[in-house]
């Protein structure tokens, strides 16, 4: 298993729990999303998971070691782009590749993921010359050029429009077959996690404790109005409604 998490719990200082006796896990290459409402404690999962919390109490491996602190090897992508506003859009995605000294190595990817993004002509643009997508495409292009074995979205697309949205859904499956990155997906929307996920785990209300998961075994790609997409959409629907 990449990631596991056992019994993992965490509150802020000494206030009212945020998680309690979470048991987590993902495969490689699999994505997994995280479904709940406001305040269960999905964003700050994704923290403990890149290592920029600790959990406290029980233990979140990742490739059977316990995780001390932030890795190249995984990622997480925000709702804000959170890109540099100084650096080019060019320069922004080679940002991580810069900070592990490993340009030299992975330059080569940078064109390809502008390509495959769509960012073709606004590689030396500056973040404020560029639209909403734009922006989250540079993000997730940034996310990927290091190849981590797992990224986390928390939101990533939740301020696009509809259009935009899907577009981006595709290009995110796109670049998680050729890199067969693992991903956990926190979104709030049943159609994105239907549509992107292979498997949804659902959260209870704060303290966050898990409730249940639905299996989505539909290939790729997925059609939104298929009866079997609208089925596990009710499905899951459901689990959040019990």
């Amino acid at each position: 298993m990449l990631l596991e998490a056992k019994g993992v719990g965490f509150s802020y200082k000494k206030g009212r729990p945020v998680l309690q006796g979470i048991d987590f896990h993902v495969a490689e290459g699999e994505v997994v999303g995280l479904f709940g409402p406001s305040g269960c404690g999905k964003s700050t999962f994704l923290r403990l998971v890149v290592g920029l919390d600790e959990p406290l109490a029980g233990s979140i491996s990742f490739d059977s070691e316990n995780i001390a602190g932030p890795s190249a090897s995984r990622s997480m992508v925000f709702q804000n782009a959170n890109l540099f506003e100084w650096l080019t859009v060019e320069e922004n995605i080679a940002f991580g590749l810069r900070a592990t000294r490993t340009y030299d190595e992975c330059k080569y990817k940078i064109p390809r993921l502008v390509r495959m993004m769509g960012l073709d002509g606004f590689e030396r643009s500056y973040p404020p010359q560029i639209s909403g997508g734009m922006t989250s495409r540079c993000a997730l292009a940034r996310s990927f050029v290091q190849n981590p074995a797992l990224i986390c979205f928390d939101e990533p697309l939740s301020a696009l429009d509809a259009f935009t949205r899907a577009a981006l859904q595709d290009e995110i499956l796109a670049m998680q077959a050729i890199a067969h990155t693992s991903m956990i997906l926190v979104t709030h929307d049943i159609e994105e996690a239907v549509y992107l996920c292979d498997r949804v785990v659902v959260m209870t209300p704060r303290p966050g404790r898990l409730q249940g998961e639905l299996v989505i075994d539909l290939p790729h790609p997925r059609d939104r109005v298929s009866p079997e997409f609208v089925e596990k959409r009710r499905q899951l629907l459901a689990m959040l409604d019990g």
